[in-house]
């Protein structure tokens, strides 16, 4: 319809389609110039196949972009253009009703014949809301402190990345697809039989509410976790119980996942777009669509490879039974990912990266030693690694478990001795604790680990695991100088040597190892009111570091409370992505081309002859001069499916 643009302070700009490429931009595109936009993946993009192919406009190279959102982003900001405007307090404000046109307007009024909105009243209120967006744009990145030049080559190269895209193996994902409808159809006539028709389908929320309620149970929702608490009452309704079940059961249908991952392939076989460059406040990267970072687990002893022949070949119902086709389907979503013709799959996951990082900037020494024991493995006499007969695959190490070493040094054990239920609370421990957890976060990570203890054994625990942990404790304690920061403005304050606190403008500053900064806009000390009562069973309220941010429940811009667990929780995500972040151009240059990041796992791809599963990991576990001291460890696969 339109594009909309400026340079520098001059007047907003309009081309139409059937017009040349307007002069100055020609120029400037072609002299290397800078070219902003906010989620500039979008404009650029465009740029590339609709203003480029179809109207002559010269191509700026990934490197001449640059993008305010991500900029946002990276300043703990909203995303969105009209959010990130009303955070920083500007005049300048989006068009929401202009976004209405413009949404209406990107699709065809009629199919056949193929009509478009093209009424000239529309399209002038259009051109409007698109130069307006241009003005939202400039007058915030004005406001924003550009990212450092390695973040900024970083975004460039994730751009590279999302223009890569994924292999997707069309075929299998349409059969899945096949077998989930089914599957869900088969369910959503169960769910009617049981309810007497009351409910016609899965999917129908308010109607299983209310025939629920007048069986005589009490729930406002069936999401997930209220449908588990439900099941887990042993005097629930039979009928009750079987419509939860069934429920349950259609949640696990992967069709809308699938279908997204098919609508996002184009023509060669490949999805893209598939990450969003420092979504996370602490730089990590999020899912878009097909969303990769939230794809069911597989069960360990599943038979996955046996479950995607099956459902390629046509048999999976047969073999596995109709009931549990949700779940077959589901176990096998990673192996929709797969490499073309002649290439692989190589994939590394960082091992417990945060439990290690948590333990270096802390200066918990004893259990960095512990990860390094146990990251070494015993040689034999030539030299080579010392096959561990209890678990194939493995070696010996010449280190035990870390968590049986975090149980054993709570209780003041003996590794060898913690059994296997012992580990397990150990695991838990090291999830659930390093963050100033307390009973809720212990309990709630022991629900993945079938790690169930009364209230009063999870206090002792916890108690226990503190006190072998007496840097990390203090570390949790000396983040909270950030409040001094705050009262003391253009003041320095460093944390255990690593970590720096100053607070310029309207941000607090925190500083990583790396350099990077996070920040946390409008900071204040303000009185919070703390979870516990005094020894007079009083309210007890204490001053806090207070900053506007996005709540992590609500998604809303709205005034935050920080502690010293949370700033530790931030700094230690924030510095195993940095991690990350060094490796992967390091990976680009030895030939492993990066195709995701899903959490701590970096997944490439590469010509099925070239390197090898060690030599990424090499590559990856390289430390920068930064983490010099920094236990790190990474394990992972070669395989011509992504799996885990």
């Amino acid at each position: 319809w339109c594009a909309a643009y400026a340079f520098d302070d001059g007047p907003v700009l309009i081309w139409r389609p059937g017009e040349p490429c307007p002069p100055d931009i020609f120029d400037h595109v072609r002299a290397g110039g800078v070219c902003v936009a906010h989620n500039a993946s979008f404009e650029r993009v465009m740029w590339k196949h609709i203003l480029g192919p179809r109207y002559g406009w010269p191509e700026p190279a990934i490197e001449q972009w640059r993008c305010t959102m991500v900029t946002a982003y990276a300043m703990a900001l909203p995303g969105s253009l009209d959010d990130a405007s009303a955070a920083l307090g500007l005049e300048q404000r989006k068009d929401d009703a202009g976004k209405r046109l413009m949404m209406q307007m990107s699709r065809p009024r009629k199919l056949d014949p193929l009509t478009w909105w093209d009424d000239p009243a529309k399209i002038e209120r259009l051109i409007a809301y698109c130069a307006q967006d241009v003005e939202v744009e400039r007058a915030i990145e004005k406001r924003l402190k550009p990212m450092k030049p390695s973040e900024l080559a970083l975004w460039h190269l994730d751009q590279k990345i999302n223009d890569r895209g994924v292999g997707v193996d069309r075929p299998l994902a349409e059969k899945a697809r096949a077998l989930v409808e089914r599957a869900a159809e088969r369910l959503d006539r169960r769910m009617a039989e049981v309810t007497n028709y009351a409910v016609t389908a899965c999917s129908n929320r308010n109607q299983l509410i209310a025939w629920v309620r007048e069986h005589g149970v009490e729930t406002e929702s069936i999401a997930k976790d209220q449908v588990e608490e439900l099941l887990a009452h042993r005097d629930l309704p039979a009928e009750v119980r079987t419509a939860l079940e069934i429920r349950q059961a259609a949640a696990k249908a992967s069709v809308a996942k699938i279908d997204a991952l098919l609508n996002g392939t184009s023509a060669d076989g490949r999805a893209r777009g598939l990450l969003q460059f420092h979504a996370a406040s602490t730089g990590r990267w999020a899912g878009r669509r097909f969303q990769p970072q939230n794809i069911v687990r597989p069960m360990k002893k599943f038979p996955v490879d046996l479950a995607i022949d099956a459902i390629a070949n046509n048999y999976a119902e047969a073999l596995f039974g109709e009931d549990q086709i949700l779940f077959v389907v589901s176990q096998c979503l990673r192996g929709l990912l797969k490499a073309p013709a002649g290439r692989k799959i190589v994939a590394a996951d960082y091992s417990n990266i945060e439990g290690r990082v948590l333990a270096w900037m802390a200066g918990e020494e004893w259990k960095c030693e512990a990860f390094r024991e146990y990251d070494r493995f015993l040689l034999d006499a030539e030299g080579e690694p010392i096959p561990d007969p209890k678990n194939k695959g493995d070696f010996l190490r010449a280190g035990p478990d870390p968590y049986k070493v975090a149980y054993g040094r709570s209780y003041g054990v003996q590794p060898e001795d913690v059994s296997d239920d012992q580990r397990q609370i150990g695991k838990v421990m090291e999830l659930a604790l390093g963050y100033q957890g307390g009973v809720g976060a212990f309990r709630t990570m022991g629900v993945n680990y079938g790690v169930d203890l009364p209230d009063e054994e999870v206090e002792a625990i916890r108690d226990a695991w503190r006190a072998a942990h007496p840097r990390v404790k203090q570390f949790w304690y000396d983040l909270e100088t950030g409040m001094k920061a705050v009262e003391e403005p253009g003041s320095t304050h460093y944390v255990a040597g690593r970590i720096v606190f100053r607070v310029s403008g309207s941000f607090l500053f925190m500083r990583l190892p790396s350099g990077r900064l996070l920040a946390y806009s409008y900071p204040e000390i303000r009185d919070k009111l703390m979870p516990w009562r005094d020894e007079n069973d009083r309210e007890v309220w204490k001053p806090s570091l207070s900053y506007m941010g996005i709540n992590s429940y609500t998604r809303k811009w709205e005034r935050c409370f920080a502690y010293g667990g949370l700033l530790a929780e931030n700094a230690t995500q924030a510095t195993a992505r940095d991690v990350m972040a060094d490796a992967m151009p390091r990976l680009e240059r030895a030939g492993y081309e990066v195709i995701l990041t899903v959490h701590d796992e970096i997944v490439c791809e590469c010509a099925e002859d070239h390197g090898s599963l060690e030599e990424m990991v090499g590559i990856m576990t390289a430390l920068p001069e930064w983490a010099v001291g920094l236990p790190v460890a990474a394990d992972g696969f070669e395989d011509v499916r992504y799996r885990k």
